[in-house]
């Protein structure tokens, strides 16, 4: 059935240029993912399950601070950028990325003004004790414009340079962690690394993204906001409902950290990280379907090419689920083996939150095309709902299962949740491209 569509899908128009986004995307994406635990693995030695715990309260800090503050404008950036493209207006997207470029600068400086704000809250409940540390968190939310490059860079298709930014920028966090354990200069040394990066990654896309943009003979036009507004209507609706609902399942998956601080030990939070990053790592390996499939879904949205749509959406989530169902089986069996030989004994403990969060992550790649499907579709709204209804179920149950049953407990609400949303979206997708169906006959 897989192989079936499979090879419908490479008869589409479309899958020569998806396929080819695809690749660079995936191979960037599995050696940023090798990367990352590499990364984790020296960050475990050298700082051990207490040291790692207090790096995963402050990046979770910075990022859930950033992710509230800064809306990120790429998904309606690309949503009517592809229409201006598509009219060769280019006064028009000239304006439309000038907009970004203004929102991401603003929503930096608001986030890292608040991660100035909050300090005193977070030494106090979360048991930061430098008082340098919101400072270098403050630093790395400031100056990002990594939104207005990745929606620059997947307009005009160059996912090559944004694979090859990312995985250099992966390269050089996984050779200063190791130049950071040699010269013994602990979490100062990681935390730096961890600004460094932030900056730089966020730098390099976005000059990425210009010089392509130029390159396709359009400038960025800093004048015109109220103008850019009026001729793309509903931009800021998708923006705020598009980021809503991130915002509500990442609120849970940054949250969660701070939420742990304050009920369980820096030990047993950094094999809760252990188990989140390697859970990262294996969904590195989904987020270029929604890089990619996003451009290709609204285009075939905005021609109204339903059934086309519905079959590379079905295509992509059966490839999946046959795909995990072989690798999941596989690392669960070994999983002791590849724990402690990879961070050590002392991790030893975090062996079942990683089993837990390995099928949590599982259930949640499954669907991983369904949220950009249903953005695609305009059921922004509908998503948001979604969002705010598996958050609320989380928050609900990570405390009273924390206590049963430790950092389990918080993979296990992961767990949960993934699944009820996995439903939920599958649902709404259907009933929306009935709906749009039927318009349509």
């Amino acid at each position: 059935m897989i192989a079936r569509f499979v090879m419908k899908l490479r008869d589409e128009p479309i899958s020569g240029r998806l396929f080819k986004n695809l690749k660079w995307i995936f191979s960037s994406q599995i050696i940023i993912g090798l990367l990352g635990l590499v990364y984790l693995t020296i960050a475990a030695r050298a700082l051990g399950a207490a040291g790692l715990g207090m790096l995963a309260i402050l990046e979770a800090y910075a990022r859930i601070v950033a992710r509230l503050t800064h809306l990120e404008p790429w998904q309606a950036v690309i949503r009517h950028g592809s229409d201006a493209l598509e009219q060769q207006d280019s006064h028009r997207f000239g304006r439309l990325i000038g907009l970004s470029v203004k929102l991401d600068l603003v929503g930096g400086l608001l986030a890292a003004a608040v991660v100035l704000l909050l300090a005193p809250l977070v030494k106090t409940h979360f048991g930061v004790n430098a008082d340098w540390m919101p400072y270098a968190a403050a630093l790395a939310v400031l100056f990002s414009l990594h939104a207005t490059g990745i929606s620059l860079l997947r307009l005009f298709d160059r996912f090559d340079i944004l694979a090859k930014v990312d995985s250099g920028m992966a390269a050089l966090r996984t050779a200063l962690a190791g130049a950071v354990l040699y010269l013994g200069l602990g979490l100062p040394g990681f935390v730096a690394i961890f600004v460094g990066i932030s900056l730089m990654q966020g730098a390099l896309t976005y000059a990425a993204g210009v010089r392509e943009m130029r390159r396709k003979g359009h400038r960025i036009e800093m004048h015109g906001t109220r103008t850019s507004l009026s001729e793309n209507p509903g931009f800021l609706r998708l923006m705020i409902n598009s980021n809503l609902a991130v915002i509500l399942r990442q609120t849970t998956q940054r949250l969660d950290v701070l939420i742990l601080a304050t009920l369980v030990t820096p030990t047993a939070v950094g094999y809760y990280h252990l188990a989140r990053r390697c859970g990262e790592a294996a969904l590195r390996i989904g987020r270029p379907i929604n890089q990619a499939v996003y451009p290709e879904l609204t285009k075939l949205a905005v021609r109204r090419e339903f059934d086309r749509l519905a079959r590379l959406v079905k295509g992509i989530g059966l490839g999946f689920a046959g795909v995990l169902a072989v690798v999941l089986s596989g690392v669960i069996w070994f999983i002791d083996a590849i724990v402690i030989g990879l961070f050590g004994v002392e991790f030893a403990p975090a062996v079942t939150v990683v089993t837990i969060q390995a099928v949590a992550v599982g259930l949640y790649l499954i669907g991983i095309v369904l949220g950009p499907t249903l953005l695609s579709l305009g059921e922004d709204k509908a998503l948001v709902r979604v969002g705010a209804l598996t958050s609320a179920l989380f928050f609900a149950l990570i405390i009273p299962l924390t206590t049963l049953l430790g950092v389990s407990g918080a993979a296990l609400s992961h767990l949960i949740c993934n699944g009820v949303w996995l439903l939920l979206c599958v649902f709404l997708v259907r009933r929306s491209l009935r709906a749009l169906k039927d318009e349509t006959t």
